[in-house]
């Protein structure tokens, strides 16, 4: 299904991130601002000014606040527009939120820092990747972090100590995505082809390959039987786990498509190309 087309009014859409509900978005870009889109008509609800392009977006669990990284690190408010606080330091490519609410774990260049929304302090930098990261992610218990890098490697610390616990090798390209398995044992990967990985020894389990080129985003369902992923290829794809066998391609994006997610239920999935283009799949005919 297609939705109204966003009115977008810059040149590339970096990243998107969807409401539950699939009602509404938040979109960071090249240019300013960041938007909140209503996505039953297309048009924008509020616009958060920036100072340059917005590479990395976090919601809040409650979608009241949302985190932006422009090279600086910047907590909003959705529903007034308001700037609560800017961070320290430099924050400019990836960036989540962790599950209490409490900390955060941003990327720029080569490093990840961890960082303390109350106080606003550097708990912990980790250092180890050899260009570039794209990619950040909090483990269930917050205890642990996986990072992907343009050096085509992918990194689990331990983020008490700071210590690189794993060093997954294998993707030919920039690594652009990271998500935890609900086991916290696997993780998946995305590049030019996806990963399943075993963290216990480092070993890559499977690999899913059909898109012709960069996976930007890659997603398990909440049965972990699904993966969700959307590349420049301007397909979204779904996948098996347990065979990595390719169920379905879904297209009629016009553009590379930057984001991709499953809505709570599992029942539909939600798609946004650099362009504004945004659709809705049907699932339940997989």
């Amino acid at each position: 299904m297609l939705l109204p087309k966003l009115d977008i009014r810059t040149e590339e859409i970096y990243t998107c991130l969807f409401a539950p509900d699939g009602t509404h978005a938040l979109t960071g870009a090249q240019g300013n601002p960041v938007t909140l889109w209503d996505l039953t008509n297309g048009g924008p609800v509020r616009t958060f000014e920036h100072t340059g392009p917005v590479w990395a977006l976090a919601w809040s669990s409650n979608q009241r606040l949302f985190i932006s990284l422009d090279g600086s690190m910047r907590l909003w408010e959705v529903d007034t527009g308001r700037c609560l606080r800017k961070y320290e330091g430099r924050h400019a490519r990836s960036v989540v939120w962790s599950s209490d609410g409490r900390r955060t774990l941003s990327a720029s260049n080569g490093i990840v820092q961890l960082t303390d929304l109350e106080s606003g302090r550097c708990l912990r930098v980790l250092e180890g990747h050899g260009d570039g990261v794209y990619t950040v992610a909090f483990d269930l218990d917050q205890q642990r972090a996986l990072s992907g890098s343009r050096d085509r490697t992918v990194r689990a610390w331990d983020l008490d100590t700071g210590r690189c616990t794993c060093i997954l090798e294998g993707h030919t390209y920039h690594v652009h995505g990271v998500v935890w398995g609900a086991d916290q044992r696997h993780a998946l990967s995305c590049s030019r082809d996806i990963r399943l990985w075993d963290l216990h020894t480092g070993r890559c389990l499977r690999i899913f390959s059909g898109h012709r080129t960069t996976i930007r985003t890659v997603q398990w369902s909440a049965d972990q039987r699904w993966v969700l992923s959307a590349a420049h290829d301007r397909t979204v794809r779904l996948w098996e786990v347990e065979t990595g066998r390719c169920l379905k391609v879904f297209e009629g994006h016009s553009a590379g498509v930057v984001a991709a997610a499953f809505s709570v239920d599992q029942q539909r999935a939600f798609s946004c190309d650099w362009s504004g283009g945004i659709r809705v799949w049907d699932l339940t005919t997989v």
